[in-house]
């Protein structure tokens, strides 16, 4: 079983809270698709075992055209074996998202939307710099229940600045009203070097409040809940059954190749990450020489690792996972450290398992680097 990522550098402008490598140009389109194209046949032997997920991120893989689309995913079919049940995920945006496009889309394959909503309050939407308003997004996701998609996953960005929570709430009801299985809600993060870190730095735009956050945080996971939404991972909740598949493989430390400039691939013995850079990329692969950095990890590396990704799962670390992987002795150490930390309203511990309540999600970034070697 094995797992694809493949990322689509373009978008139709850059998104001000945005720190992930795209290009707002409509330059360079089929000089990518080829080298794409070029990348998976000559990465295709770094995998084994048939595809159970496939997922275009980017990027804004719902902008490439019906030609430049099929022409990957034909290259994929070519030089992969893909499950017959396999996960296939197209990030969109609701602008791009037209009857004829979903209906494209099926044909081709895919099976799940994760459709960039944000929000459905139109000054929120203009605070995050979006495209679309909030009577395009319904639109988007109506047309895509009426072409029959039925995994349908939308991004959720709370926190915002001089925001009410109770869009956030109404958000989260109407989704569940309108056929969404699955949620992803983030609070707004301030990314160094974007264009929201600079207008906020300059007095534009006011700051987050990590309080403020907090508190629709929690509340809109019980809202979610309330809706049949269950929680599995830190930032995501959905309808039981209808958990991403591919990201779900990165938190259990599964190997996947990853394709295109600033894809991440890991082997289970090291990470390969591409350069994030479109010329440098599409020159590299034409000249059969691929820019890329690696690293290979270390046994602190994949402890650390292993902490990182599972304790952002409800169900936390498995006991006997970590034994067999790290031993006995790595089972003792953390709950020693555990108990060190004097704070157990931040953690569910079992004999098999350890986990972050509630409260300790919250606090998840700076609870994890404590516990790392």
């Amino acid at each position: 079983m094995s797992h694809l990522y493949i990322h689509i550098p373009f978008c139709h402008s850059k998104c001000p809270y945005c720190d992930f490598f795209s290009v707002a140009t409509k330059k360079w389109h089929s000089e990518f698709v080829q080298a794409l194209c070029g990348e998976v046949v000559m990465r295709h032997g770094e995998i084994s075992g048939a595809l159970k997920t496939i997922y275009f991120g980017g990027g804004t893989p719902s902008l490439l055209s019906e030609q430049d689309l099929e022409r990957i995913i034909s290259e994929i079919r070519k030089n992969f074996s893909i499950e017959s049940d396999a996960e296939i995920t197209l990030e969109a945006n609701p602008d791009d998202i037209t009857p004829e496009k979903l209906y494209f889309w099926q044909s081709v394959g895919v099976n799940r939307l994760s459709i960039g909503i944000q929000s459905l309050n139109d000054e929120e939407l203009k605070f995050l710099g979006r495209r679309h308003n909030a009577a395009r997004s319904r639109t988007a996701l109506y047309d895509a229940i009426e072409a029959g998609f039925d995994n349908i996953s939308v991004d959720l960005i709370h926190g915002v600045p001089g925001s009410d929570p109770e869009n956030t709430f109404k958000a989260i009801e109407e989704f569940s009203q309108n056929g969404v299985k699955h949620l992803s809600m983030y609070s707004l993060t301030i990314e160094k070097g974007t264009i929201l870190e600079n207008r906020i730095r300059k007095g534009i735009l006011n700051n987050t409040d990590e309080d403020f956050q907090a508190s629709v945080y929690e509340k809109a996971v019980e809202k979610a809940e309330e809706f049949g939404f269950k929680q599995y991972e830190i930032s995501n909740s959905c309808v039981p059954g209808f958990e991403s598949q591919h990201n779900s493989a990165y938190w259990k430390g599964a190997p996947y190749l990853g394709l295109g400039p600033s894809a991440h691939s890991f082997d289970g013995k090291s990470r390969r990450w591409n350069v994030a850079d479109i010329q440098q990329y599409i020159n590299g692969i034409n000249d059969q020489k691929p820019v890329y950095e690696s690293e290979i990890l270390s046994k602190t590396d994949k402890y650390n690792e292993f902490l990182l990704t599972r304790l952002r799962l409800i169900h936390g670390i498995d006991f006997f996972e970590m034994e067999q992987l790290f031993g006995k002795q790595s089972v003792e150490n953390i709950i020693h450290e555990i108990e060190k930390l004097n704070s157990p309203q931040y953690f569910h511990t079992t004999e098999k398992s350890l986990a972050l309540t509630r409260s300790g999600l919250l606090f998840a970034d700076r609870i994890i680097s404590e516990l790392m070697k």
